[in-house]
């Protein structure tokens, strides 16, 4: 988008928070950044106050709207994860796919591994996820069959819920972290989400999707508890990011949290996903009226979330330049 924006960029991008507010099943996402083009900071800035926007518009519902919108960097189309689809030549109109989710399977078979080695829990990881995969296989193929759609692929996404017992933090914890967000959780979660995929990729035929540990901190039992004792905060999230798919996930933030300061932290995530070519992405929820150490609940499998605290210091000047952060080289990568 230019700065300005065309008049089919403006009506689509303006329309999305009264389109949040207004249903109960529109999601939206909204691609502002690729390993190949750069990142579009002009868009960068407008979903900075399009979030605002739909966190205001959904006020009275702990900003709702904003749970159901995702800032990608480097969008893949066959997100099995996402209420929604990208049309065009990646993937048909119609296609079966799997998310193998399953935290709670990994978390029960690393449970009697005390006192093992961090390449032992790696082993027993990939057997559990072979096993979850082959069912996400078995399960997507035979459902296809019986629709007479194509099957897609298998998303190698552990998926927490609110829920006790199925929680990715606490999987992390399993291996030794007291809680997560202390120091090792970063190379914790490198081990998890590499597994994961070793054991996923021999059990189907077709992986795709994101393929990455997500850490929602509404979704995730152990997430939520970690933000409460200060375990966790806006910068080890960011860090995460390095490795899962979305650090910046079902975040909820204080509602006086400027337009600007929310662009800056979709600016950070892209920056990851476009220097690792890897898809990052941002849900960012400013509540308005709340303050850090308050509780916003979501409802359902979006769980609830205690409010965590923001970097204030200003970044007006540097999101209101626009234009394009450069692509980064391709070749020259020592």
């Amino acid at each position: 988008m230019e700065k300005g924006g065309t008049t089919a960029d403006k009506r689509l991008i303006y329309s999305i928070p009264e389109a949040l507010a207004e249903t109960n099943n529109v999601c939206s996402s909204v691609n502002v950044a690729s390993s190949r083009a750069g990142i579009n900071m002009n868009a960068v800035a407008k979903m900075g106050e399009i979030v605002k926007e739909a966190a205001e518009a959904t006020a009275d519902r702990s900003s709702i709207a904003c749970a159901k919108l995702v800032v990608f960097a480097n969008a893949v189309g066959d997100n099995p994860f996402m209420a929604g689809a990208f049309h065009g030549i990646e993937e048909p109109d119609t296609v079966i796919s799997v998310g193998v989710s399953g935290p709670g399977v990994v978390d029960n078979a690393i449970a009697p591994l005390k006192g093992a080695t961090l390449n032992e829990i790696a082993e027993e990881i990939k057997k559990a996820a072979f096993k979850i995969t082959r069912a996400g296989q078995l399960v997507g193929t035979m459902a296809a069959e019986r629709l007479g759609v194509p099957f897609g692929i298998v998303d190698l996404s552990l998926a927490p819920t609110a829920e006790m017992g199925d929680s990715v933090a606490h999987v992390l914890e399993r291996m030794g972290l007291d809680q997560v967000g202390t120091h090792g959780t970063t190379a914790a979660l490198a081990l998890l989400n590499d597994a994961v995929k070793k054991g996923g990729m021999m059990a189907c035929s077709r992986v795709g999707g994101l393929s990455g540990s997500f850490i929602p901190v509404s979704e995730d039992k152990g997430m939520i508890d970690a933000v409460h004792s200060g375990a966790i905060s806006m910068d080890k999230l960011e860090a995460m990011t390095s490795i899962c798919s979305v650090g910046f996930d079902m975040i909820a933030i204080p509602g006086d949290t400027s337009a600007e300061l929310i662009a800056g932290m979709i600016a950070d995530e892209a920056a990851i996903g476009v220097m690792n070519h890897k898809t990052t992405a941002s849900r960012l929820i400013p509540v308005p009226g709340t303050k850090p150490g308050d509780e916003v609940n979501f409802g359902g499998l979006l769980g609830y979330a205690p409010v965590i605290s923001v970097n204030t210091v200003g970044n007006d000047e540097f999101i209101h330049r626009g234009g394009f952060i450069p692509a980064p080289v391709h070749g020259f990568r020592n």
